[in-house]
Parts: structure tokens; sequence; C-alpha cells
């Protein structure tokens, strides 16, 4: 056990303890070391101006992509190597290829956000990915530009010659970082600290578990504790004062939660397996689910948050949660258990997870491990709506699973999940039974709509009114009758 936080920024080594470590990374960077190149704008993690890259240690070797430092806290740091704007220039003082290629295609007007479009082609540069004009759109999704435009800045990405580019994370020493690291790693960490405002105090504390018994033993006696794994909506909830949380775990060392597995047809995902890397699998295992992750974040976000944490949060809006809920997945809960070897499990199948408004089954000593899920069936049909006032990178206002298993043109069974329409993601088991037995046919699926309108009880809000999304609810079965019946009629026919 040690009492400190371990990391480096751009080479030179920090040990971080005491309430320094409930810091931002952006305010770190920017207030104690004077980085201010790092910029911040929205502090939500959706302009990408505080884009910079992080090195984490993985099968023996740094591994480096881009974050939002603005919802990186840095208790999620220890034993990592975080690369700034300043951190581009080499040794001879020289800016970076990507710096250059931005200035000759005038790519920055005001300069503002011009450090975090940096970043993200240097972190695209790192991951060794083909320059053309669909990735980078796609990899500079999460940065924003209120004035130079954004062609300029597409044609310095595009000007990049990716062979005589070296990789940002070479200028520095990574076997000296890795040596450290690995000394470290293995010891959790726990500070506490007192603060002290406006004549009162309470005491603070943050710990980072290298194993899933520390975690399980810590959060069983702490039934206060905060769980961060990518922090993605817990920092933002800090950054707009709506949580102060006294004891913070974070999660950051558990590796053994970020597996992926595929065996007979079943796919099981770790905890702490990053959307990232769970969309690399889907895009060929479960295309529908990889459209609405390419959507629904940035690769900013998507380095860092997580199923699990999506799951946890318990909003009736997330996105994902209505594939959960038609694909009947299950949620491996893991508790602790005194003088026990082993942890104690147990699955619990997504669709008796939540008993309401953020309630959900899980006890307050467990935590998510695992999720899983099997694929679909040649016969089974499957498709993901989310509707959003813009296409990427907002919060839905409605959000549908339908999940259908056919044979020879007819409905044998039927799942349908709509969130954004009930305090929890609904099923809608009246509609569901009305389907089966029912043929591929539209007036079937327009009198489906209609029973879906009838089974749920939609709120008006800033995103939308009860109304509409009462409508949305009705249109969406027509919307899926033209996308996957018509289709599906057709090979029938043929």
């Amino acid at each position: 056990m040690r009492d400190y936080l371990l990391f480096y920024v751009n080479g030179i080594r920090h040990q971080i303890s005491g309430e320094h470590g409930f810091q931002s990374l952006s305010d770190f960077l920017r207030g104690d070391l004077g980085l201010v190149g790092t910029k911040v704008v929205c502090a939500e993690g959706d302009c990408g101006s505080c884009t910079l890259l992080i090195g984490r240690v993985r099968n023996s070797e740094m591994f480096y992509e881009g974050i939002n430092s603005c919802i990186q806290y840095l208790y999620q740091l220890d034993c990592a190597h975080v690369i700034t704007v300043e951190g581009l220039k080499d040794e001879a003082q020289k800016i970076h290829p990507v710096q250059k290629a931005m200035i000759d295609a005038l790519g920055s007007q005001c300069g503002y956000c011009t450090p975090g479009f940096v970043m993200s082609l240097a972190a695209m540069l790192e991951t060794q990915e083909a320059m053309t004009r669909s990735s980078v759109l796609d990899g500079l999704t999460g940065n924003l530009c209120r004035c130079t435009g954004y062609e300029q800045i597409i044609d310095a990405a595009l000007s990049l010659n990716q062979k005589e580019l070296p990789k940002a994370s070479k200028r520095f020493d990574d076997k000296a970082m890795l040596a450290d690291f690995t000394e470290h790693i293995s010891k959790a960490v726990s500070c506490e600290f007192e603060e002290k405002w406006n004549g009162s105090s309470k005491k603070v504390q943050f710990y980072v578990p290298t194993t899933l018994n520390e975690a399980l033993e810590f959060k069983q006696k702490h039934q206060d504790v905060t769980v961060v794994a990518g922090g993605t909506d817990i920092s933002v909830q800090m950054n707009k004062e709506r949580l102060e949380p006294a004891c913070v775990m974070s999660l950051t060392h558990l590796s053994g939660l970020e597996s992926l597995e595929i065996n007979n047809k079943t796919i099981t995902v770790g905890a702490r397996l990053s959307w990232s890397k769970l969309a690399e699998h889907c895009q060929q295992h479960l295309p529908q689910f990889a459209e609405i992750i390419e959507i629904f974040a940035s690769r900013q976000i998507k380095n860092s948050a997580t199923l699990a944490g999506n799951i946890a949060n318990a909003s009736p809006i997330a996105d994902f949660l209505p594939f959960l809920y038609v694909i009947d997945a299950e949620i491996e809960l893991s508790g602790y258990q005194p003088n026990a070897e082993v942890v104690n499990k147990r699955w619990v199948r997504i669709n008796q997870f939540y008993h309401g408004y953020k309630i959900t089954e899980m006890k307050q000593e467990e935590l998510i491990t695992r999720i899983r899920w099997n694929l679909p069936e040649a016969e089974e049909v499957l498709k993901l709506y989310k509707v959003s006032k813009r296409k990427d990178l907002d919060i839905s206002t409605f959000t549908a699973g339908i999940w259908l298993k056919l044979k020879k043109g007819k409905i044998q069974n039927a799942r349908l999940a709509f969130g954004g329409v009930g305090p929890v993601v609904l099923r809608l088991p009246e509609t569901e039974e009305y389907l089966q037995g029912k043929f591929l046919m539209q007036e079937i699926f327009q009198e489906a709509g209609k029973k879906a309108r009838d089974e749920i009880s939609p709120i008006s809000d800033v995103r939308a009114s009860s109304d509409y999304r009462s409508q949305l609810a009705e249109n969406i079965m027509k919307k899926f009758f033209h996308e996957c019946c018509d289709t599906q009629n057709k090979k029938e026919a043929a």
C-alpha cells in the first residue's frame, strides 16, 4: 500500500497525494504545471479542446490514446504517462509535423481549439490509422471549432505522410517509465485528508485497488463510496458541482476486467473494457450494435467510458440499454466474502436488474464485473434506434431496440424495449404478444405502433414533449417494418 499517485507528464515524474488527487487533469496541468496549451471550454468532454494523450501499460508496453483531460481526475491516472501539446516538440524545440501541417493549411484562426485538434490527430498517428477523409472525420468528431472551419483542418490531416512521421510517444524514454510503473502498479493507493471549508471539515479519501478482492472489500466497508471506471459521467457532475464525493474508488488497475471473450456465439465483456475496444469486436460480430457505438460519443469518450458504467448509471435514456434488454443480456455481480479465496458471484438478467428510477438489483457491497449475451442467429432480426437533436455526441431523446425471431415469414417471438419513455427502459409485453404469430405485413406493424404508444408513459422535458415521444414510439414500428421486414419479405419471396 502507498499513499501517493505516480504518473509522468511529458516524461517528467510526479508524485501526488492528499487533496491534490481530487483535481481534474486539466486543472493540474494548467494551474500546477503552467502547461496552458491544454484548453478548457465545456468541462464536459464535449468540445475536445482539452484533448491529450494518455499512455498506460498494456502487455508490458506503453499504449497511448486520446482522452479528454477535463473529465479525467488524477486518481484515475496512477502509473500513466500524459503527453500534452507542449510535449510534441522534439529536443531541438522543433514543432511536431501535425502542428506544421495545421500552419501550412491555415487550420487555425483564433487558435483556442487548435491544441485539441493537434492532439486528436497525434492520437491517430499513435494507432497508425490510415488518414482518409472518412477516418479523419471520425477521429475529429469530438473536437469543435467555432471560427476556422473544418475543411482546412481536414486538409492539414490529409497532407500528413504517416510513413515518415514518428509517433509522439517515441520522443520519451518508455523503458524508464515502464520500470517505474512495474515497481508501483502492484501496490494499492490509499490517500486520506481532512477538507476544511467555511468553518467546517470532513474526511475525504480516494482509493485505487489492484485486485478485485481489494475493491470489493473496500466497497463493503465504505457504504458512501463513489466507484469510478471511465468517469465520463461522474466527472461531469463533479465539474458542474452537482456531486462532491467524500470517498472515491478508481478501478484503473483492475486489468482483469478488461477482457472480451466470444465462446459458442456468446460474448462476455469485462466491466472495464472501453467502448473503443468493444467497438472493434462489434464491427465484425455485431454490426447493429457497432452502428450505435459509432455515433454515441467521441473517440476521447469511448477510450475511457465503459458498458458497465452505462448500466450502473441506470439512466432511462442510456443509449445501449434497449439493446441489452432485447438481446436478453445477463450481468455478473460480484460481492465480497470475508475469509474466502473466491468472491461471491451471481448472474442477473438485465430485464430484472432495474426496480425503478436509479434503483437496481445490485447490493451495496457488489460490483458489476462482466456482461454477457448471445449473438443473434440467422433467423433473428435485430435493429437499434437512437433519436437525438444531432447525430453525434448527443443525449438521447428516445431509444429503441427491436428483436424478432422469424420462421417462414412469421414472427415466432418478439422483444421490444424503448428508452426515454418512462423512469426506466421499458419492455412492451402487450405489443410483443400481439406480434407473435403474425406475418411481416405493414398493417401489422402499424397496429403494433399504436399498441406501443399505449404502453409507454413519457414525460415532457428539455429534450422533447411527451406527445413527441409517444409519436416516436408509434413511428419507430413503421420505420422498422420498411427497413427490415420489406427486405426480409423479398428474401423469402426469392
